[in-house]
Protein backbone atom coordinates (compact mmCIF):
# COMPACT_ATOMS: atom_id res chain seq x y z
CA UNK A 1 0.00 0.00 0.00
CA UNK A 2 1.44 3.27 -0.79
CA UNK A 3 1.71 6.05 1.56
CA UNK A 4 0.00 8.88 1.85
CA UNK A 5 3.67 10.97 0.85
CA UNK A 6 4.04 8.55 -1.69
CA UNK A 7 1.20 9.25 -3.71
CA UNK A 8 1.13 12.84 -3.23
CA UNK A 9 4.88 12.81 -4.57
CA UNK A 10 3.93 10.95 -7.52
CA UNK A 11 0.52 12.78 -8.19
CA UNK A 12 2.85 16.23 -7.86
CA UNK A 13 6.28 14.83 -10.35
CA UNK A 14 3.37 13.63 -12.55
CA UNK A 15 1.86 17.25 -12.57
CA UNK A 16 5.27 18.91 -13.09
CA UNK A 17 5.88 16.41 -15.86
CA UNK A 18 2.68 17.41 -17.98
CA UNK A 19 3.38 20.64 -17.62
CA UNK A 20 6.56 20.72 -18.33
CA UNK A 21 5.26 18.45 -21.92
CA UNK A 22 3.09 22.14 -22.46
CA UNK A 23 5.77 24.10 -21.87
CA UNK A 24 7.78 22.89 -23.99
CA UNK A 25 5.19 22.92 -27.34
CA UNK A 26 4.90 26.31 -26.14
CA UNK A 27 8.19 27.05 -26.52
CA UNK A 28 8.90 25.49 -29.72
CA UNK A 29 5.81 27.32 -31.18
CA UNK A 30 7.43 30.55 -29.93
CA UNK A 31 11.12 29.67 -30.94
CA UNK A 32 8.96 28.23 -34.62
CA UNK A 33 10.65 25.00 -34.63
CA UNK A 34 7.78 23.23 -34.99
CA UNK A 35 8.61 22.26 -38.35
CA UNK A 36 11.95 20.68 -37.02
CA UNK A 37 9.80 17.57 -35.30
CA UNK A 38 6.30 18.12 -37.74
CA UNK A 39 4.62 18.27 -40.64
CA UNK A 40 2.62 21.67 -41.02
CA UNK A 41 -0.75 19.52 -40.91
CA UNK A 42 0.71 17.71 -37.67
CA UNK A 43 1.44 20.94 -36.16
CA UNK A 44 -1.82 22.64 -36.16
CA UNK A 45 -3.04 19.52 -34.11
CA UNK A 46 -0.49 19.61 -31.79
CA UNK A 47 -1.29 23.15 -30.80
CA UNK A 48 -4.42 22.27 -29.34
CA UNK A 49 -2.65 20.12 -26.58
CA UNK A 50 -0.94 22.83 -24.11
CA UNK A 51 -3.98 24.26 -22.58
CA UNK A 52 -5.53 20.52 -21.92
CA UNK A 53 -2.19 19.72 -20.64
CA UNK A 54 -1.55 22.87 -18.17
CA UNK A 55 -5.43 21.74 -17.00
CA UNK A 56 -4.97 18.32 -16.27
CA UNK A 57 -1.41 19.09 -14.48
CA UNK A 58 -2.84 21.97 -12.81
CA UNK A 59 -5.96 19.53 -11.40
CA UNK A 60 -3.40 16.51 -10.32
CA UNK A 61 -0.87 19.39 -8.83
CA UNK A 62 -4.17 20.41 -6.88
CA UNK A 63 -5.13 16.86 -6.08
CA UNK A 64 -1.38 15.83 -5.41
CA UNK A 65 -0.90 19.06 -2.31
CA UNK A 66 -4.04 19.14 -0.70
CA UNK A 67 -6.38 16.12 -2.19
CA UNK A 68 -7.30 13.25 0.03
CA UNK A 69 -5.41 10.13 0.00
CA UNK A 70 -7.89 7.36 -0.54
CA UNK A 71 -9.34 9.73 -3.68
CA UNK A 72 -5.45 9.75 -5.05
CA UNK A 73 -5.76 6.03 -4.88
CA UNK A 74 -9.21 5.33 -5.76
CA UNK A 75 -8.28 3.69 -9.63
CA UNK A 76 -7.31 0.40 -11.33
CA UNK A 77 -3.75 1.71 -12.29
CA UNK A 78 -1.69 1.09 -9.18
CA UNK A 79 1.84 3.60 -8.86
CA UNK A 80 4.98 1.98 -9.48
CA UNK A 81 6.16 0.44 -6.33
CA UNK A 82 10.14 -0.63 -7.38
CA UNK A 83 12.99 2.05 -8.13
CA UNK A 84 13.54 0.75 -11.52
CA UNK A 85 9.58 0.85 -12.35
CA UNK A 86 10.19 4.42 -11.45
CA UNK A 87 12.58 5.13 -13.45
CA UNK A 88 11.25 3.31 -16.48
CA UNK A 89 7.96 4.81 -16.36
CA UNK A 90 9.03 8.51 -15.48
CA UNK A 91 12.03 8.02 -17.81
CA UNK A 92 9.66 8.02 -20.82
CA UNK A 93 8.77 11.85 -19.99
CA UNK A 94 12.18 13.02 -18.33
CA UNK A 95 14.14 11.49 -21.23
CA UNK A 96 12.75 13.44 -23.68
CA UNK A 97 12.58 16.78 -22.27
CA UNK A 98 15.78 16.77 -21.15
CA UNK A 99 17.20 15.46 -24.39
CA UNK A 100 14.72 18.73 -26.10
CA UNK A 101 16.30 21.05 -23.19
CA UNK A 102 19.49 20.20 -24.07
CA UNK A 103 20.25 19.67 -27.71
CA UNK A 104 19.37 22.34 -30.61
CA UNK A 105 16.97 22.14 -32.93
CA UNK A 106 18.89 21.58 -36.20
CA UNK A 107 17.52 20.02 -39.49
CA UNK A 108 18.41 16.29 -40.91
CA UNK A 109 21.63 16.46 -43.02
CA UNK A 110 24.01 14.36 -45.02
CA UNK A 111 24.33 10.84 -41.96
CA UNK A 112 21.36 10.60 -41.81
CA UNK A 113 20.61 11.01 -46.05
CA UNK A 114 23.11 8.28 -46.64
CA UNK A 115 22.00 5.84 -43.93
CA UNK A 116 18.43 6.23 -45.69
CA UNK A 117 19.82 6.30 -49.02
CA UNK A 118 19.67 9.23 -51.60
CA UNK A 119 17.21 8.92 -54.05
CA UNK A 120 17.28 11.12 -57.27
CA UNK A 121 13.94 10.48 -58.45
CA UNK A 122 10.56 10.90 -56.53
CA UNK A 123 11.35 8.26 -53.95
CA UNK A 124 7.85 7.28 -52.33
CA UNK A 125 5.05 6.16 -55.40
CA UNK A 126 2.52 6.33 -53.31
CA UNK A 127 2.98 10.13 -53.63
CA UNK A 128 1.38 10.19 -56.73
CA UNK A 129 -1.66 8.77 -55.34
CA UNK A 130 -3.09 12.09 -53.74
CA UNK A 131 -6.55 12.46 -53.20
CA UNK A 132 -7.59 15.54 -55.78
CA UNK A 133 -8.73 18.71 -53.90
CA UNK A 134 -10.31 21.28 -56.08
CA UNK A 135 -9.89 21.53 -59.80
CA UNK A 136 -6.75 23.09 -60.18
CA UNK A 137 -7.18 24.60 -63.76
CA UNK A 138 -6.50 27.58 -65.48
CA UNK A 139 -8.90 30.83 -65.26
CA UNK A 140 -9.95 32.28 -68.61
CA UNK A 141 -9.19 35.95 -68.16
CA UNK A 142 -7.24 37.46 -71.18
CA UNK A 143 -5.82 36.59 -74.35
CA UNK A 144 -2.41 35.78 -72.62
CA UNK A 145 -4.66 33.00 -70.90
CA UNK A 146 -6.08 31.94 -74.09
CA UNK A 147 -2.76 31.04 -75.32
CA UNK A 148 -1.07 30.03 -72.81
CA UNK A 149 -4.31 27.03 -72.18
CA UNK A 150 -3.93 26.58 -76.76
CA UNK A 151 -0.25 25.73 -75.99
CA UNK A 152 -0.78 23.51 -73.20
CA UNK A 153 -3.82 21.47 -74.95
CA UNK A 154 -0.66 21.40 -77.99
CA UNK A 155 1.19 19.58 -75.66
CA UNK A 156 -1.05 16.85 -74.21
CA UNK A 157 0.35 14.04 -76.33
CA UNK A 158 3.75 15.14 -76.29
CA UNK A 159 3.25 14.83 -72.21
CA UNK A 160 0.48 12.19 -72.08
CA UNK A 161 -0.05 10.36 -68.44
CA UNK A 162 1.23 6.98 -68.20
CA UNK A 163 -1.63 6.30 -65.66
CA UNK A 164 -4.04 8.27 -63.83
CA UNK A 165 -1.81 8.43 -60.33
CA UNK A 166 0.52 10.65 -63.07
CA UNK A 167 -2.00 13.33 -64.30
CA UNK A 168 -1.39 15.87 -61.98
CA UNK A 169 2.29 15.31 -62.62
CA UNK A 170 1.56 15.26 -66.87
CA UNK A 171 -0.35 18.88 -66.57
CA UNK A 172 2.60 20.24 -63.98
CA UNK A 173 5.03 18.93 -66.71
CA UNK A 174 3.51 20.68 -69.55
CA UNK A 175 3.52 24.22 -67.21
CA UNK A 176 6.92 23.58 -66.81
CA UNK A 177 8.20 23.01 -70.33
CA UNK A 178 6.38 26.16 -71.36
CA UNK A 179 8.69 28.74 -68.36
CA UNK A 180 11.93 29.79 -69.77
CA UNK A 181 13.31 28.54 -66.97
CA UNK A 182 12.70 26.17 -63.84
CA UNK A 183 12.59 27.66 -60.79
CA UNK A 184 11.97 24.65 -58.00
CA UNK A 185 9.65 26.44 -55.45
CA UNK A 186 10.10 24.74 -52.64
CA UNK A 187 5.95 24.67 -51.56
CA UNK A 188 5.97 22.15 -54.47
CA UNK A 189 9.54 20.77 -54.75
CA UNK A 190 9.10 17.30 -54.78
CA UNK A 191 6.21 17.75 -57.18
CA UNK A 192 8.23 19.68 -59.54
CA UNK A 193 11.03 17.07 -59.83
CA UNK A 194 8.57 14.30 -60.14
CA UNK A 195 6.99 15.99 -63.03
CA UNK A 196 10.37 16.62 -64.52
CA UNK A 197 11.72 12.72 -63.64
CA UNK A 198 8.82 11.43 -65.14
CA UNK A 199 9.59 13.42 -68.54
CA UNK A 200 13.39 13.80 -68.36
CA UNK A 201 14.13 13.66 -71.67
CA UNK A 202 11.58 15.84 -72.73
CA UNK A 203 13.46 18.49 -70.43
CA UNK A 204 17.16 17.58 -71.95
CA UNK A 205 18.64 21.31 -71.99
CA UNK A 206 16.30 23.05 -69.85
CA UNK A 207 17.66 26.10 -67.79
CA UNK A 208 17.11 25.30 -63.90
CA UNK A 209 17.11 26.68 -60.84
CA UNK A 210 17.07 24.49 -57.54
CA UNK A 211 18.06 25.19 -53.48
CA UNK A 212 19.34 22.40 -51.41
CA UNK A 213 21.62 20.89 -48.99
CA UNK A 214 25.31 19.85 -50.20
CA UNK A 215 25.22 15.55 -49.94
CA UNK A 216 28.32 13.68 -50.68
CA UNK A 217 29.21 9.88 -50.70
CA UNK A 218 32.17 7.80 -51.83
CA UNK A 219 30.49 6.59 -54.98
CA UNK A 220 30.60 10.18 -56.44
CA UNK A 221 34.65 10.05 -56.99
CA UNK A 222 36.02 12.25 -58.70
CA UNK A 223 35.10 15.82 -57.33
CA UNK A 224 33.07 16.93 -59.67
CA UNK A 225 29.80 15.43 -58.56
CA UNK A 226 27.52 15.83 -55.98
CA UNK A 227 23.90 15.75 -55.23
CA UNK A 228 21.22 18.61 -53.89
CA UNK A 229 19.24 17.26 -51.62
CA UNK A 230 16.41 17.87 -49.39
CA UNK A 231 13.92 15.84 -47.11
CA UNK A 232 10.97 14.81 -47.87
CA UNK A 233 8.35 15.04 -44.81
CA UNK A 234 4.98 13.20 -44.88
CA UNK A 235 4.08 13.26 -40.95
CA UNK A 236 7.67 14.01 -39.07
CA UNK A 237 11.37 13.42 -39.63
CA UNK A 238 11.36 10.03 -38.38
CA UNK A 239 9.40 9.30 -41.85
CA UNK A 240 11.34 11.67 -43.48
CA UNK A 241 13.01 10.30 -47.28
CA UNK A 242 16.21 12.40 -48.54
CA UNK A 243 15.98 12.95 -52.50
CA UNK A 244 16.91 15.49 -55.12
CA UNK A 245 19.21 15.82 -58.24
CA UNK A 246 22.73 15.00 -59.11
CA UNK A 247 25.04 17.68 -59.88
CA UNK A 248 28.10 17.92 -62.21
CA UNK A 249 30.69 21.43 -61.21
CA UNK A 250 34.00 21.75 -61.70
CA UNK A 251 34.80 22.98 -58.58
CA UNK A 252 32.36 20.56 -56.52
CA UNK A 253 35.39 19.57 -54.52
CA UNK A 254 35.48 22.51 -52.92
CA UNK A 255 31.52 22.87 -51.53
CA UNK A 256 31.15 22.01 -47.78
CA UNK A 257 28.80 18.63 -47.18
CA UNK A 258 25.57 20.05 -45.20
CA UNK A 259 26.27 23.43 -46.54
CA UNK A 260 23.03 24.95 -48.59
CA UNK A 261 23.67 26.21 -51.92
CA UNK A 262 21.41 27.33 -54.95
CA UNK A 263 22.43 25.72 -58.45
CA UNK A 264 21.35 27.37 -61.90
CA UNK A 265 22.12 24.93 -65.07
CA UNK A 266 21.33 22.79 -67.25
CA UNK A 267 19.13 19.66 -67.40
CA UNK A 268 20.74 16.68 -68.65
CA UNK A 269 20.34 13.32 -69.02
CA UNK A 270 23.15 10.57 -67.89
CA UNK A 271 23.91 7.73 -69.98
CA UNK A 272 25.35 5.97 -66.69
CA UNK A 273 22.20 3.65 -66.27
CA UNK A 274 19.44 1.78 -68.58
CA UNK A 275 16.93 4.38 -68.14
CA UNK A 276 19.08 7.00 -67.78
CA UNK A 277 19.67 9.47 -65.06
CA UNK A 278 18.33 13.23 -64.75
CA UNK A 279 20.97 15.44 -63.71
CA UNK A 280 22.24 19.38 -63.61
CA UNK A 281 25.40 21.16 -65.35
CA UNK A 282 25.28 23.59 -63.09
CA UNK A 283 26.68 27.34 -64.53
CA UNK A 284 26.34 28.66 -61.46
CA UNK A 285 26.39 27.49 -57.62
CA UNK A 286 25.82 29.94 -55.00
CA UNK A 287 25.78 29.59 -50.82
CA UNK A 288 22.79 30.93 -48.68
CA UNK A 289 21.71 30.44 -45.64
CA UNK A 290 19.77 27.17 -44.17
CA UNK A 291 15.87 28.23 -45.37
CA UNK A 292 13.47 28.72 -42.11
CA UNK A 293 11.95 25.62 -43.15
CA UNK A 294 14.02 23.45 -44.85
CA UNK A 295 11.88 20.52 -45.11
CA UNK A 296 9.75 19.78 -47.86
CA UNK A 297 6.08 18.67 -48.25
CA UNK A 298 3.45 16.91 -50.27
CA UNK A 299 0.70 19.13 -51.17
CA UNK A 300 -2.50 17.98 -52.24
CA UNK A 301 -3.07 20.34 -55.40
CA UNK A 302 0.19 21.36 -56.98
CA UNK A 303 -1.39 22.80 -59.99
CA UNK A 304 -3.25 25.18 -57.81
CA UNK A 305 -0.27 26.30 -56.02
CA UNK A 306 1.70 26.53 -59.17
CA UNK A 307 -0.72 28.74 -61.10
CA UNK A 308 -0.68 31.03 -57.27
CA UNK A 309 2.99 31.50 -57.69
Amino acid sequence: MNSSISVRLHYLLRALLIAGLAVYIMHLNRADALHYYLAPRMQILLLFCPVPLLFIALGMGIHGAGGRTEELCDCEHPLPDTFYKKIFVYGLFVLPLLLGGLLPDIALGSEMATKKGMSYSLPVQDLRRKEEVGSGGLQQEAKAENEKEAALKSLDERFKAPDEYNEEFAELAKRLYLEPKIIVQDKIFSETIGAIDLYKHEFEGKPISITGFVYKNQEMGNGQLFAIGRFLVMCCPADATPFGMMVEAEHALNLAKDSWVKVEGILHVSADEDVGRLEIQAAKITPIAEPATPYIYTQSDALAIYDQL
